[in-house]
């Protein structure tokens, strides 16, 4: 018969062979499961992370690479990762290490946006636009700035 502890980490392991899932994900997922293991799913963090299983950095630097793929703002990528329990120290350096370039991914949105957007009032078109990048996680300044630049 096998123990709770056993239970649990198997369960652990399970979750993170279907994907990779941050410390705070594993953690959650696992106190759903089983609420009354606190004690328990602890040990098994430490554990993991000692074993190197789970690893918030190298899922922050997954993380980076798939969402700036995106044409998304960093307000968004923040969201992102206080959304999985990550460091927001993480952020600035990793997306250094993309290159990631927030007015080129604003305007890359823009031009996608553009497309579909069929409102012949321009200022109204410009109001539907900058709503867009806001909800796309682009700062204000970036959104001014992208916009002055078409017609």
């Amino acid at each position: 018969m096998k123990s709770i502890y056993d239970k649990i980490w198997e369960s652990a392991l399970k979750a993170i062979q279907t994907r990779m899932m941050s410390r705070a994900d594993l953690t959650r997922k696992l106190s759903q499961k089983y609420p009354e293991e606190e004690g328990y799913i602890i040990q098994i963090m430490d554990e993991m992370g000692r074993v190197e299983l789970i690893n918030d950095r190298r899922y922050a630097e997954q993380l980076i690479s798939h969402l700036t793929q995106r044409p998304i703002g960093r307000l968004k990528i923040m969201v992102e990762f206080k959304k999985r329990g990550l460091d927001d120290d993480l952020i600035e350096p990793l997306l250094m290490a993309a290159n990631y370039n927030e007015e080129a991914m604003c305007r890359k949105a823009l031009e996608e946006k553009e497309k579909t957007v069929h409102e012949t009032d321009p200022r109204k078109r410009k109001q539907k636009l900058m709503n867009f990048l806001r909800n796309r996680g682009f700062k204000d300044a970036v959104i001014y700035s992208t916009l002055n630049r078409i017609p």
